[in-house]
C-alpha cells in the first residue's frame, strides 16, 4: 500500500518534479538492491556495480543507436551480457578475499570507465545520445508517467525477489558466509557457488538499473559510471541500512532527494547536505531503517513493561502455601 501511494501520489498531483524523482530513485534503487546482496547479505565489498551498470547502459545504447536493434531486445541482451560477464569474471575474482577482492573489483570498475571513455564505438567522453525509448503499442516509455510506473514496478519486483531469497535457505547461506566463511564451509555450504550466485545477481540488477536510466534519459556517457557514482552507491546503501529489505530504497531516496529539497540554500547546500548525512550516520549507525527498527523495538519493550504491573501486597497479608 505504501509503495502504491508513493508511486501514485505524484501522478495524481501531476507533479513533474516528483514523477522524475520517483523514476530516478527507482532506477538507482535497483542497483543498490544488487549492492545490498553483496555488501549486506554475503559480506563482499564490491565496487563492480558501476561496471555492470555500464554494460547495461552502453549495451542498450550501442545496439539500438549503432545497430538499430529493437529496444526491448537490446535491453534483454545487454542485461544477459552483464550476467554472463559477472559469472565468468566471478570465478577468479571471488577466490580472492578481504581487501584483495575489494581492490580487484575497484580495478574492474575503473577499467570499464576508462574503456568506455576511450573507445570510439562508445562515443568517447561525449557518450551516445538519442537512444530509442521502450514502447508497447501506442504507449511510449519516453513519457514521464509510463517510465515512472515501469521503473517503480521493476524496483518493487527486485525488492520482493531479493527479500524472498534473503529469507530462504540461500539467504541463510549468505549470512553464514558473511559471519564466518570457514564455519560456513564446515557446515557444508558451497561457498564459491553462493558467492558466484550473489555476484551474478548483483550484476544483473546493476545492468537493469543501467538500462532503465539510459531509457529514461535517452543518453549515456562515462560520467554515469565514475568513481563518484561508486561512492554514492555505497552512501545510499549505508544511509538506508545494510541487510535491510527497504534499506536500499530509503537510502537512495535520501541521497537523491535531500539535495533537491535544500537547493534553495544557495552556496551552503553542500555543507548542509554533508552535515545531515553525518548526523544520520552518528545517530543511525546501522542505517535509517535499522535505527528506526531498533527504536520501535525499544518502544514496544517499554510499553510491555508498563503493561505488566506487579500486584501490590497488602500490609500484614501472608501467602499461605501447602
Amino acid at each position: 500500500m505504501a509503495a502504491l501511494l508513493i508511486v501514485g501520489l505524484p501522478i495524481l498531483l501531476n507533479s513533474s518534479f516528483w514523477i522524475y524523482n520517483v523514476t530516478l530513485i527507482s532506477t538507482y534503487a535497483v542497483v543498490v538492491i544488487g549492492l545490498n546482496v553483496l555488501v549486506g547479505y554475503i559480506g563482499i565489498v564490491s565496487f563492480a556495480q558501476t561496471a555492470f551498470m555500464a554494460v547495461g547502459g552502453y549495451g542498450v545504447a550501442i545496439l539500438t543507436v549503432n545497430d538499430h536493434w529493437n529496444p526491448w531486445l537490446a535491453s534483454v541482451v545487454a542485461i544477459a551480457l552483464a550476467g554472463v560477464l559477472a559469472f565468468i569474471l566471478g570465478f577468479p575474482l571471488l577466490r580472492l578475499r578481504g581487501h584483495y577482492l575489494t581492490m580487484a573489483t575497484f580495478a574492474l570498475a575503473i577499467a570499464v570507465y576508462y574503456f568506455v571513455t576511450g573507445a570510439g564505438f562508445t562515443g568517447g567522453a561525449v557518450g551516445i545520445s538519442a537512444v530509442p525509448v521502450l514502447a508497447v503499442g501506442s504507449i511510449s516509455f519516453g513519457n514521464a508517467v509510463p517510465m515512472e510506473l515501469l521503473t517503480a514496478g521493476v524496483a518493487i519486483v527486485a525488492l520482493y525477489l531479493v527479500s524472498k531469497l534473503a529469507s530462504s535457505h540461500i539467504g541463510r547461506d549468505w549470512k553464514a558466509i558473511a559471519a564466518r566463511e570457514d564455519v560456513a564451509v564446515s557446515l557444508g555450504v558451497r561457498v564459491v557457488n553462493r558467492k558466484l550466485m550473489a555476484f551474478t545477481l548483483a550484476a544483473v540488477l546493476g545492468a537493469i538499473g543501467g538500462v532503465l536510466y539510459v531509457e529514461a534519459t535517452s543518453y549515456v556517457s562515462p560520467d554515469l559510471y565514475s568513481t563518484t557514482i561508486i561512492v554514492n552507491l555505497f552512501v545510499m546503501l549505508f544511509i538506508g541500512g545494510r541487510a535491510r529489505t527497504t534499506g536500499p530504497v530509503i537510502g537512495t531516496a535520501i541521497v537523491l532527494v535531500l539535495p533537491e529539497l535544500i537547493s534553495s540554500l544557495s552556496g551552503v547546500e553542500g555543507i548542509v547536505f554533508d552535515a545531515l548525512l553525518i548526523l544520520i550516520i552518528l545517530f543511525f549507525p546501522r542505517g535509517v531503517v535499522g535505527g528506526l527498527a531498533s527504536l520501535w523495538n525499544l518502544l514496544l519493550a517499554r510499553s510491555r513493561r508498563h503493561e505488566i504491573q506487579p500486584v501490590p501486597q497488602v500490609e500484614g497479608s501472608e501467602v499461605i502455601s501447602g
